[in-house]
């Protein structure tokens, strides 16, 4: 089996970019007009600009980032294996749960507890777990999935050759074709219109959100799977990307629309159901239209970022290669810290857009300031992303692959490709020959 693995950078780019965006995401939510402080302590005051911006990010953010996880987990058990894709997530998931479910158990309890009633009160809770780390729970159950799953398919392969051996290959034919038209119909058409109306039925109980259903995470995870085999779809997407992010474009105009016209949103309905301020008749036409808008927008806003990020960003480069890598753990501290940071400034009497702006920027400063000097070249780098980049010296890479280079070699050791006159003069400068 081969284990050189391709690298696709415009994915790697916008992968990292998804989870960075958590720190948006999280500095929007205390001045999101409405918001119950039952879910998140909010600023005394709001703003409807910051709202949309949420609105947008929260849209296709969590969708996009399954689907790349799927993507990137075929593209790992082809050129790898199965067992190697299990004991990758198992040390990159895993471990790092175990690790940080203690540490926001330890940070993010007298955090919210400050941001509700502006008191420290330092205690350990588990109350709120597993917070921002969801979607690793999430992963670790995709693997614990295709454990199960191997099992009745190998009854499955082995039924059908016996019923090949039996003269019952009409039935053999058939249940071969059934799979192939589900599979066309829900992960390989141009038009996903089977995967939307899929996933539109699967994430309807939990009102779209993802963080209490796995089957609907798994099915985003299952489409950018199947995406990896699918060389003539993705490559359609890399090509016509611009279509699917204009119609998209459209269905969250039309879905602000309906918001600023007071369409609630079928999460907040189901919560006010569960607390008995609403009756279960409230969820009107109107209300599973916006529920729609949201499926929809998700699906196609995950589809052209995908075809956009290899389109125009296929290439290595050293800044989106240096967030890529850093992403991870910018995603696993930061929510303590701008939690933290927006609630202390309930009290500073300015517009929540400027909070909202200094929230996202320290945050982002401090998470990128601990990655380069005391993550990316020690053991934690080791730890989070498998590699430990030496020093930060940002030229002594592959132009291909993007990795870090320490001897003059004429071939890079990770993909095999010809390294460049100018890198291989470089590096032998610096190692004396």
């Amino acid at each position: 089996m081969n284990t050189s693995m391709p690298r696709y950078h415009g994915l790697d780019a916008l992968r990292g970019t998804a989870m960075v965006l958590g720190i948006v995401l999280h500095a929007a939510l205390p001045y999101i007009p409405g918001m119950p402080s039952s879910i998140w302590p909010s600023d005394n005051s709001s703003s409807y600009s910051i709202k949309i911006v949420f609105e947008f990010i929260h849209m296709w953010r969590m969708p996009l980032f399954f689907m790349l996880a799927g993507f990137f987990a075929n593209l790992i058990i082809t050129h790898k294996s199965w067992m190697f894709w299990c004991n990758n997530r198992v040390l990159r998931v895993g471990l790092p749960i175990a690790v940080f479910f203690p540490v926001m158990g330890l940070t993010l309890p007298w955090i919210w507890k400050y941001g509700r009633t502006g008191e420290f009160y330092f205690s350990y809770s588990n109350t709120g777990q597993p917070f921002h780390l969801w979607f690793l729970w999430h992963l670790l159950i995709f693997v614990l999935f295709s454990i199960l799953f191997r099992i009745p398919r190998k009854s499955f392969v082995a039924l059908l050759r016996l019923l090949n051996g039996s003269g019952m290959e009409v039935l053999t034919l058939f249940l071969y074709k059934l799979k192939n038209v589900i599979a066309v119909i829900i992960f390989k058409s141009k038009f996903p219109i089977g995967f939307m109306l899929a996933c539109g039925i699967i994430n309807l109980w939990a009102g779209g959100e993802l963080i209490i259903n796995p089957f609907g995470s798994g099915l985003y995870f299952l489409f950018g799977f199947s995406l990896y085999k699918n060389p003539s779809l993705f490559s359609f997407i890399r090509k016509e990307w611009k279509y699917y992010l204009l119609i998209a474009i459209l269905i969250f105009s039309l879905y602000i629309a309906l918001d600023i016209r007071g369409v609630k949103d079928i999460t907040e309905v189901i919560y006010q159901t569960e607390i008995r301020e609403n009756r279960p008749s409230d969820v009107s036409l109107f209300v599973l239209t916006r529920y729609s808008m949201e499926i929809i927008g998700g699906v196609l806003f995950s589809i052209g970022f995908i075809g956009l990020a290899e389109d125009k960003f296929g290439s290595y480069n050293r800044f989106s290669r240096f967030i890529s890598d850093g992403s991870y753990w910018m995603y696993l501290i930061h929510l303590p810290i701008v939690a933290f940071t927006t609630f202390f400034m309930f009290a500073w009497p300015i517009y929540p857009e400027i909070k909202f702006v200094i929230a996202t920027s320290f945050t982002a400063g401090v998470c990128l300031v601990t990655y380069q000097y005391f993550v990316r070249a020690t053991f934690i780098g080791l730890f989070l992303n498998g590699k430990r980049h030496r020093g930060s010296n940002f030229g002594n890479v592959c132009s291909a692959c993007g990795m870090s280079l320490q001897n003059p070699e004429r071939f890079c050791t990770e993909c095999g490709s010809e390294l460049s006159h100018q890198n291989v003069a470089l590096r032998s400068r610096e190692s004396g020959c």
